[in-house]
């Protein structure tokens, strides 16, 4: 039995999911504090005007290197015994075509981003938070793709700190720029936020590359195929073009959203600002237990593929179990939470009856948003990306199809069903999909 429990916490899954967990947090602690700060400096609008732009960065990471961090995962923890040479390979090729897509479509955003502005967001004073925010493409690629490495490795440790010191480096960026404006009483401008993830993104991408290069490797075993190109596009094309049509379909319902709570009655400014606590305040808050999520999920995916090419459907199995019932367990417990406190963060913490009133209605949310997740990567790592693909943009689209049909009736409340309805269809999906380990077994 103590033979048992040591080798269980000696687990690289458990050690990694520490890791992750407690970086997770402690990232999402400190970007909790740094969206109060947000909150205060651009009010309610400002955070909606940034919220705009995030559907251009989803989509970019989406094409660039979404899928390719997974193929990099899936094929370096693949890499055993005489194919250990294949994991660095696969990291470069990775790499490689992650980059040049990054620089492609840094180019594309930057040189239209006054017409993505103008005709596609409809927000001019997107511009410039368009270019900035262009630049930190290629580095997300590279931070992404070695962080899908050291994943495959079940070296957790280096996503984690890389993680921790860009959030760092994000918020001291912003908080630096904003004290100078200060002193020279000049205009605080919402620039400042992407300037900040620039930052961040190329410490975080510095302290990868660095790490990569003092990471112990048997030189002569480094191998690099023909083949491996194919590999990694043939895993990461449907898991790219998963995320590329939910990035779409995500920004359609990010432009239309304001504009369908202008029809239920409010005004633009009002239906900006609504738009606003949503992004920058109610949601980012009832996301934050997701870290524990996260990190489970990071670390399911190798495993996952191991089990399989093992052969090992037990374990598949109790991977599958566990991890839902722990995930659900979670949710529940935080539907609680911020059922009951909904009032107290709303009011104590930004200063808003709407975050709370959003807060709450949220909370309905968190057992099915904290699960899908993680059963999402266990279908990744079993290669069912396909699947995972038609599941996600179906989900999407009963969304934007609330935001037609329900907001312009029901205001704001309309997207808040069409989020819980959306994802109790997602989690039912998968669950159909994944039945063959949780009930024939």
């Amino acid at each position: 039995m103590r033979y048992s429990i040591r080798r269980f916490i000696k687990s690289p899954i458990i050690i990694g999911t520490f890791f992750l967990t407690f970086s997770g947090l402690l990232t999402k602690l400190i970007g909790f504090f740094y969206r109060i700060f947000l909150s205060r400096i651009f009010q309610e609008e400002g955070l909606g005007i940034i919220g705009l732009v995030s559907p251009v960065m989803v989509l970019a990471h989406s094409v660039c290197s979404a899928g390719i961090q997974n193929a990099i995962t899936r094929y370096v923890a693949a890499s055993k015994g005489d194919k250990k040479g294949e994991s660095f390979g696969y990291l470069f090729v990775g790499i490689f075509i992650s980059v040049a897509l990054s620089l492609l479509m840094a180019w594309l955003v930057f040189t239209n981003a006054n017409y993505i502005a103008l005709h596609i967001i409809g927000e001019l004073r997107c511009v410039p938070l368009l270019r900035i925010s262009a630049l930190s493409f290629p580095l997300a690629t590279v931070h992404c793709c070695i962080n899908g490495y050291f994943y495959g490795k079940k070296r957790a440790a280096v996503p984690a700190i890389s993680m921790l010191l860009e959030q760092l480096t994000r918020v001291f960026c912003v908080y630096l720029l904003y004290q100078i404006t200060l002193k020279l009483h000049a205009n605080v401008s919402i620039s400042f936020v992407c300037i900040g993830m620039l930052a961040g993104e190329f410490t975080s991408a510095i302290f990868s590359c660095i790490f990569l290069a003092f990471t112990p490797s048997d030189v002569d075993k480094i191998s690099i195929s023909s083949n491996m190109c194919s590999n990694i596009i043939a895993l990461a094309f449907p898991i790219s073009l998963n995320r590329v049509c939910i990035s779409l379909i995500s920004t359609v319902e990010t432009l239309q959203l304001p504009k369908q709570l202008v029809n239920s009655g409010l005004t633009a400014s009002d239906a900006l600002s609504v738009y606003g606590v949503f992004s920058g305040m109610a949601f980012p808050l009832v996301m934050f237990p997701s870290a524990l999520t996260a990190a489970v999920s990071s670390l399911l995916l190798p495993s996952v593929s191991e089990a399989q090419i093992m052969g090992n459907d037990r374990r598949i199995r109790n991977l599958i179990c566990t991890t839902a019932a722990f995930c659900f367990a979670l949710g529940v417990g935080c539907m609680v939470f911020f059922m009951v406190f909904a009032d107290l963060l709303g009011t104590y913490l930004f200063a808003s009856p709407v975050a709370a009133s959003q807060i709450r209605a949220l909370s309905f949310v968190c057992p099915f948003l904290y699960m899908s997740g993680a059963l999402c990567s266990i279908l990744h790592g079993l290669g069912k990306t396909g699947i995972t693909f038609v599941f996600n943009v179906s989900s999407i689209l009963l969304r934007l199809a609330f935001v037609f049909m329900a907001v312009p009736v029901f205001g704001f409340s309309g997207y808040l069903y069409g989020i819980l309805f959306s994802q109790i269809f997602f989690d039912l999906l998968i669950i159909l999909a994944l039945k063959k380990y949780i009930i024939y077994n």
